[in-house]
Protein backbone atom coordinates (compact mmCIF):
# COMPACT_ATOMS: atom_id res chain seq x y z
CA UNK A 1 0.00 0.00 0.00
CA UNK A 2 3.01 2.16 0.90
CA UNK A 3 4.24 2.06 -2.58
CA UNK A 4 1.51 2.45 -4.57
CA UNK A 5 0.91 5.88 -2.33
CA UNK A 6 4.61 6.83 -3.70
CA UNK A 7 4.06 5.94 -6.94
CA UNK A 8 0.54 8.44 -7.24
CA UNK A 9 2.43 11.02 -5.64
CA UNK A 10 5.03 10.93 -8.63
CA UNK A 11 2.82 10.70 -11.15
CA UNK A 12 2.79 14.17 -13.37
CA UNK A 13 -0.63 15.39 -15.30
CA UNK A 14 -0.21 15.10 -18.64
CA UNK A 15 -2.40 17.89 -20.86
CA UNK A 16 -4.17 16.25 -24.15
CA UNK A 17 -5.27 18.69 -26.72
CA UNK A 18 -7.34 16.68 -29.59
CA UNK A 19 -8.38 18.49 -32.89
CA UNK A 20 -11.88 18.78 -33.65
CA UNK A 21 -11.84 20.93 -36.67
CA UNK A 22 -11.22 17.88 -39.03
CA UNK A 23 -12.02 18.47 -42.65
CA UNK A 24 -15.40 16.33 -43.55
CA UNK A 25 -14.43 13.19 -45.63
CA UNK A 26 -16.56 12.69 -49.33
CA UNK A 27 -18.46 8.59 -49.47
CA UNK A 28 -15.73 7.85 -52.09
CA UNK A 29 -12.97 8.76 -49.49
CA UNK A 30 -14.48 6.92 -47.07
CA UNK A 31 -15.62 3.68 -48.80
CA UNK A 32 -11.57 3.78 -50.38
CA UNK A 33 -10.86 2.52 -46.69
CA UNK A 34 -13.37 0.11 -45.74
CA UNK A 35 -12.12 -3.05 -45.98
CA UNK A 36 -13.51 -5.55 -43.54
CA UNK A 37 -11.53 -9.03 -44.40
CA UNK A 38 -8.49 -6.67 -44.00
CA UNK A 39 -10.00 -5.34 -40.76
CA UNK A 40 -10.84 -9.31 -39.56
CA UNK A 41 -7.51 -10.47 -40.11
CA UNK A 42 -5.58 -8.01 -39.02
CA UNK A 43 -8.15 -8.90 -35.42
CA UNK A 44 -7.51 -12.86 -35.60
CA UNK A 45 -3.59 -11.97 -35.82
CA UNK A 46 -3.35 -9.54 -32.92
CA UNK A 47 -5.58 -11.32 -30.87
CA UNK A 48 -4.12 -14.95 -31.45
CA UNK A 49 -1.75 -15.83 -28.93
CA UNK A 50 2.26 -16.29 -30.73
CA UNK A 51 2.68 -20.13 -29.17
CA UNK A 52 -0.65 -20.89 -31.27
CA UNK A 53 0.72 -19.70 -34.36
CA UNK A 54 2.84 -21.94 -36.41
CA UNK A 55 6.01 -20.30 -36.84
CA UNK A 56 6.01 -20.57 -40.62
CA UNK A 57 3.01 -18.71 -40.79
CA UNK A 58 4.47 -15.62 -38.97
CA UNK A 59 7.10 -14.28 -41.37
CA UNK A 60 9.21 -12.29 -38.62
CA UNK A 61 9.35 -15.12 -36.40
CA UNK A 62 10.61 -17.44 -39.18
CA UNK A 63 13.17 -15.11 -40.41
CA UNK A 64 14.63 -14.97 -36.71
CA UNK A 65 14.92 -18.80 -36.31
CA UNK A 66 16.01 -19.31 -39.72
CA UNK A 67 18.86 -16.22 -38.96
CA UNK A 68 19.84 -18.05 -35.73
CA UNK A 69 19.76 -21.37 -37.41
CA UNK A 70 22.10 -19.91 -40.12
CA UNK A 71 24.66 -18.61 -37.61
CA UNK A 72 24.90 -21.73 -35.63
CA UNK A 73 25.69 -23.60 -38.52
CA UNK A 74 28.69 -21.27 -39.19
CA UNK A 75 29.80 -21.37 -35.77
CA UNK A 76 29.83 -25.03 -35.70
CA UNK A 77 31.04 -25.24 -39.10
CA UNK A 78 34.12 -22.75 -38.15
CA UNK A 79 34.64 -24.89 -35.37
CA UNK A 80 34.86 -28.53 -36.79
CA UNK A 81 37.04 -26.53 -39.63
CA UNK A 82 39.86 -25.22 -36.59
CA UNK A 83 39.41 -28.76 -35.27
CA UNK A 84 40.38 -30.34 -38.28
CA UNK A 85 43.56 -28.66 -38.82
CA UNK A 86 44.78 -28.81 -35.12
CA UNK A 87 44.53 -32.39 -35.71
CA UNK A 88 46.14 -32.36 -39.01
CA UNK A 89 49.37 -30.43 -37.96
CA UNK A 90 51.60 -31.62 -34.79
CA UNK A 91 52.29 -29.39 -32.14
CA UNK A 92 55.19 -27.76 -32.22
CA UNK A 93 57.66 -28.20 -29.33
CA UNK A 94 60.45 -26.39 -28.01
CA UNK A 95 63.27 -28.16 -30.03
CA UNK A 96 61.43 -27.58 -33.53
CA UNK A 97 61.40 -24.04 -33.02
Amino acid sequence: MHVYLIAMKKRKKINLKFKSDNPTLSDAQINKHKNFTKLMHEYQRGTTPLYKTPLYKNKKVFLVLLLILLVLFVVIEVIEKEEADSNTTPPKTEQQE
